[in-house]
């Protein structure tokens, strides 16, 4: 079972959190939390940093208006420390962040020093990490079920087998065009609409299988929704290094993709048919430009 370190400060966001654990306890994941600690502010540095290093295998964290408590000899707060300990083992990191507009008790906002030391977190995630805000503790919960319940399925998506090939370049050349702005705008808008709002992506990091430079995850993403409900199947087409074989997958947590491996670049091309007998042609051309290492969805 995958093992999520729940990080934030504690009397603030006590009901956040709880949310979150439940959660997560429902999508089948282990929260590893203060609470087991005794549920105060004051958790043990050295026992915090065991348990991400040792028992952990994703890092959520959850941050309001207070910096937290501050250990003898420690110049920036556990919350921080524990940041920096997931980060130092390269565990997948969740960070969500209040949004500045949220009302919020005013015992439960820092100033001074913790405010300064606060705001400089704060920025440095979210130049490191895509973080995601929240307004409510269900919207918090359900944000990160749902990202940790993709990250889990992309998990459990079977490796196609990879072949070693030569590195693909392309050459392209930008022409102006002269369509209006309305033009191209309903250009996209019928793409949309073509599509279903659907679209495929992707998702790299450095691979673990000989021979091969990346790992990639490919998979569907639906603009302003996590609804697959009305997706059938998705059929992945990869090429002749994967032997012209067709790769189907089905909705898992929320996800519809595969994973696999290359050395090279490539196309993807992807039949997804709809519960109503349509079907619509998908195509991402995976480069090796956007690879991602670790943060709020990312892998």
């Amino acid at each position: 079972m995958t093992r999520v370190f729940l990080s934030s400060t504690f009397t603030d966001l006590t009901a956040y959190r709880s949310s979150v654990q439940q959660g997560l306890r429902q999508l089948g994941a282990i929260d590893i939390s203060m609470e087991h600690f005794g549920a105060r502010d004051e958790r043990p540095l050295e026992e915090c940093k065991r348990v991400i290093e040792k028992e952990s295998d994703l890092f959520v964290g959850i941050y309001a208006h207070r910096y937290g408590f501050i250990p003898d000899g420690e110049k920036i707060a556990i919350t921080e420390i524990e940041y920096n300990t997931a980060t130092a083992i390269s565990i997948p990191r969740f960070i969500y962040i209040l949004n500045e507009n949220q009302e919020w008790k005013p015992a439960f906002i820092d100033s001074g020093t913790k405010k300064k030391k606060l705001d400089t977190f704060k920025s440095a995630l979210l130049k490191r990490h895509i973080c995601q805000d929240f307004a409510s503790q269900d919207q918090l919960a359900t944000k990160v079920v749902a990202d940790i319940g993709r990250h889990i399925a992309m998990q459990k998506v079977p490796m196609v087998n990879p072949a070693p090939v030569n590195d693909i370049g392309i050459d392209s050349q930008y022409n102006p065009a002269d369509e209006t702005s309305d033009e191209w705008n309903n250009r996209r808008d019928s793409i949309k609409i073509e599509n279903r709002n659907i679209f495929l992506t992707h998702i790299i990091r450095p691979s673990t299988k000989p021979n091969q430079k990346f790992d990639v995850t490919i998979y569907l993403i639906r603009q302003k929704s996590d609804d697959f409900a009305d997706v059938e199947l998705a059929e992945f087409f990869l090429g002749r290094y994967w032997g012209n074989n067709v790769f189907p997958a089905r909705e898992n947590n929320g996800f519809i993709g595969i994973s696999t491996s290359a050395y090279g670049t490539f196309l993807c091309i992807c039949r997804v048919t709809f519960k109503d007998g349509s079907q619509v042609y998908l195509n991402r051309y995976i480069d090796f430009e956007s690879q991602r290492t670790g943060g709020a969805g990312t892998f």
